[in-house]
């Protein structure tokens, strides 16, 4: 019986062009499980903030929003900044840069390679920030899905940077540690549309399953995160640790130009009712000798979907979408959850048999 299904199989790829991928099963369960993690996403009702604003005598470039796509977008919104100020003409070298996490750290490595003094607040430094938890899968900013046309372009323009940015870090010569070339497996159902070529898969543990197959940009959040930071202090940012509360706390500084990446406090600082919070959660599982790929799947609670990313010492589980929700918390339901999810993904069922 089984020859005659491979047979089948090998038949059924020919015929119709469908290549046949045989994958290592990520083992996902709770004796593999390592640890877990909870960030908030800081998605905006209209997109990514990126505007000059002037406050008394300081110019404000605010530039946060970015949703689950922070480390995507990360040198492209860096790019927009320095456009922004070469359009105000500042005489000044002198910046201030708020906010300690990849946008905070990308724009304050940008502003330092073109020359400026670059003095870097942040209540928090890394490992304690959302861009240390990110899986950092490549992602474009596609939610909400209300955000207007001139913002789409805006995003659009800045993924095309940031691409274009890590593609040399993903070459033999890497300007950052932690980016490369990764494939990447989306499980679809029979007849479903995608993106990329379609495969069949068939996993080690007998499981075959259809999927659309692209090659993408893949960074490991965190030695790439730690890889920045050490660069930014190299290269002699001044670093201090520090809270804001009000816009008076930010008029306070003796810099003439500050760029706003504080993200959630941003919002709350500036009183952006755009501001929409979406926690997810992540397990760590251990890693697995052949499990070097990216895995996602669609599911039927718009709440969950199911994603693996591999990292140089642990397989991120992710998978939970937790609009309005801002407390930092992991809860056991939600990762019994993205274990369950796991699980019923990779598993065999009767059926299929």
């Amino acid at each position: 019986m089984f020859y005659r299904i491979a047979v089948f199989c090998l038949f059924y790829t020919s015929l119709f062009g469908i290549e046949q991928i045989n994958l290592v099963t990520p083992n996902i369960s709770e004796q593999s499980m390592i640890g877990t993690n909870v960030g908030i996403r800081p998605f905006r009702k209209s997109g990514v903030r990126l505007e000059a604003q002037k406050i008394d005598d300081k110019l404000v470039i605010h530039n946060y929003g970015y949703g689950g796509s922070g480390l995507t977008l990360s040198f492209g919104g860096a790019k927009e900044v320095l456009d922004l100020l070469s359009e105000h003409k500042i005489i000044s070298k002198v910046v201030a840069v708020l906010g300690g996490g990849v946008i905070g750290l990308a724009t304050a490595y940008d502003l330092l390679e073109k020359g400026y003094e670059v003095h870097l607040y942040a209540e928090q430094w890394y490992p304690e920030l959302t861009s240390c938890v990110a899986a950092g899968i490549w992602t474009p900013l596609d939610y909400p899905e209300s955000i207007s046309a001139e913002n789409k372009i805006l995003h659009k323009r800045m993924l095309d940077e940031a691409e274009l940015r890590f593609l040399k870090s993903a070459n033999t010569d890497p300007e950052f540690a932690g980016v490369r070339l990764i494939k990447y497996y989306r499980l679809v159902e029979a007849n479903q549309k995608a993106r990329g070529d379609e495969v069949s898969i068939h996993f080690d543990n007998g499981l075959i399953k259809n999927a659309f197959c692209t090659t993408r940009l893949g960074i490991d959040g965190k030695v790439f995160m730690e890889d920045l930071y050490t660069k930014i202090k190299a290269k002699g940012a001044i670093m201090e640790q520090k809270r804001f509360d009000a816009v008076e706390d930010v008029l306070k500084l003796s810099e003439p130009i500050v760029v706003n990446c504080m993200s959630i406090g941003a919002a709350k600082i500036f009183a952006d009712d755009e501001f929409v919070p979406v926690r997810g959660q992540i397990v760590y599982c251990e890693t697995q000798e052949g499990v070097d790929y990216v895995l996602s799947q669609a599911l039927t609670n718009e709440n969950y979907f199911f994603a693996i990313y591999p990292w140089s010492d642990r397989i991120v589980v992710g998978g939970v979408f937790e609009v309005g929700e801002e407390n930092k918390i992991t809860t056991p339901d939600v990762i019994y959850t993205l274990i369950e999810n796991a699980k019923n993904c990779l598993t065999v069922t009767l059926e299929e048999n």
